[in-house]
């Protein structure tokens, strides 16, 4: 006996098997250049992105945006700004609410749902963009940092709101005000504020909008300065831009320190069970039966909560003789990320029973317009359908995969003129400024200009112990 199958199943089959394979060789060349990125070969990496997204994953905007960080440290910030513009238009676009999508997701898992970032997330695609501009041509800083304050405003005047604290109107801080610190998951935005304060200061006039970002470094990165006295929080080591002494400038050297935490499926047993308990109860008492729940509910959590690379930055200058100086940690990236899913696990939660709740509701309804009878081979079919169509389910994990899970910074206030930067790691938390054995100094030429600021970006990936070292020189 033949079946015969209409051609829009095998168009619908064919279409699906396409997606899962293009989506499987995406996420292979994907890992492989993160492995690439973490041995120290940024090159390499660049080949296996390019191969990830002709592949057409589903993950276009992860892809796009590691793959430009993946060119930031090869040496290339025009192209990288040009990615992480055109990619940060895509996730505002993404941002918004799509009823299909929404719908989608409540009969699939919250993968159905466009990647467009978690909040932290969001905050280092902006900062990206800055960086980015500041080590290639400058022009467009001005405007990303400016953006990004006004992110800063809008991410004031939303934790006011949840204490129940008048709006915060300027962008600097009160005296009554600096006690309060912003949550984990926040802590992106004192990349932002270093950043633009960065940018401001280059200009004599905006010297006590400078200050005021300064003070916001201090806010978002749980540093706090004295206000009062209007000094900077302890993670600023040297003035900005003009604020320096005549005929300086300054060099800021900031370092991203390993890859950040990974996140993996988490199994909510308690809801699970509580679920268990509520469809055998319903069974009991309803006219039909529910699928039992035997998937257990997952959602999607960090695996690392606090940074453990074990190497921070030293620098020093020749041939002027300086003392080597450490470099502070700015960004605990894994720490927002963990921030980030303590806020969210609740909600995680939430959709994920409701999902539950719809399909189980989904099953007993078509039982009971198939007068389907108790016990019955249709009523365990109905069931083991129902049990599989929830076992497909699972948590949203995707994430940036080559953030750092640290960032560092140190500035160092020089004459105008040529120097050579010396760039080494130690061991973090420990007191000594020399590099353990095997790990050298590398030597970064630079330009000091009066009154600017000068950037240099230090890569030091997860499984290197020597950075990749960009400069705006």
């Amino acid at each position: 006996m033949r079946i015969y199958v209409p051609s829009t199943f095998w168009y619908a089959g064919i279409c699906c098997l396409v997606l899962c394979c293009g989506c499987r060789t995406a996420a292979r060349h994907q890992l492989a250049a993160i492995a690439r990125v973490d041995s120290g070969t940024p090159e390499a990496a660049l080949v296996e992105f390019d191969k990830a997204a002709a592949a057409r994953g589903a993950d276009t905007e992860v892809i796009a945006i590691d793959r430009a960080l993946a060119l930031l440290m090869t040496g290339q910030p025009t192209a990288s700004e040009a990615s992480f513009r055109q990619t940060r238009k895509r996730l505002d676009f993404l941002r918004q609410k799509d009823l299909r999508e929404q719908t989608t997701s409540m009969i699939s898992d919250d993968k159905a749902v466009a990647w467009s970032g978690r909040e932290f997330e969001q905050r280092m695609v902006d900062n990206l963009l800055i960086l980015s501009s500041l080590l290639g041509n400058q022009q467009d800083a001005f405007a990303y940092a400016a953006q990004a304050t006004e992110q800063l405003a809008a991410d004031r005047q939303e934790l006011a709101a949840a204490k129940k604290q008048p709006e915060v109107v300027a962008v600097g801080l009160s005296d009554e005000d600096q006690a309060d610190t912003a949550p984990s998951r926040f802590s992106a935005n004192a990349f932002s504020a270093y950043l633009h304060a960065a940018v401001r200061s280059e200009n004599p006039m905006d010297a006590d909008l400078t200050q005021r970002a300064i003070q916001q470094v201090g806010f978002w990165s749980s540093s706090p300065g004295d206000v009062a006295n209007k000094k900077p929080p302890s993670i600023i080591n040297a003035s900005f831009g003009t604020n320096s002494q005549q005929g300086n400038g300054v060099v800021h050297v900031i370092t991203f320190a390993g890859r950040i935490t990974d996140w993996l499926p988490e199994t909510a047993a308690p809801t699970s069970a509580a679920l268990l308990v509520a469809d055998q109860i319903l069974s009991a008492v309803g006219d039909h039966t529910l699928p039992p729940t035997v998937a257990p509910v997952k959602i999607a959590r960090p695996t690392t909560r606090v940074s453990t690379h074990p190497l921070t930055t030293v620098v020093r200058t020749t041939p002027d003789g300086q003392t080597p100086v450490r470099s502070r940690v700015l960004v605990d990236l894994n720490q927002a990320a963990w921030d980030s899913y303590d806020a969210d696990r609740n909600n995680q939660i939430s959709r994920a029973v409701s999902r539950r709740i719809i399909k189980k509701g989904a099953v007993y309804a078509a039982k009971g317009q198939m007068s389907v009878a108790g016990g019955s081979g249709t009523d365990l079919l109905l069931n083991l359908g129902g049990i599989a169509w929830e076992a497909l389910e699972k948590p949203d994990t995707r994430h940036l995969q080559l953030l750092p899970e640290r960032i560092e910074v140190v500035q160092i206030e020089l004459p105008a003129g040529d120097h050579t930067l010396e760039v080494s790691s130690v061991a973090n938390g420990g007191e000594s400024m020399a590099p353990p054995p095997g790990i050298a100094w590398q030597q970064v030429p630079l330009r000091v200009e009066d009154g600017r600021n000068t950037f240099v970006l230090c890569f030091r990936p997860q499984r290197s112990l020597v950075s990749t070292v960009v400069s705006n020189e």
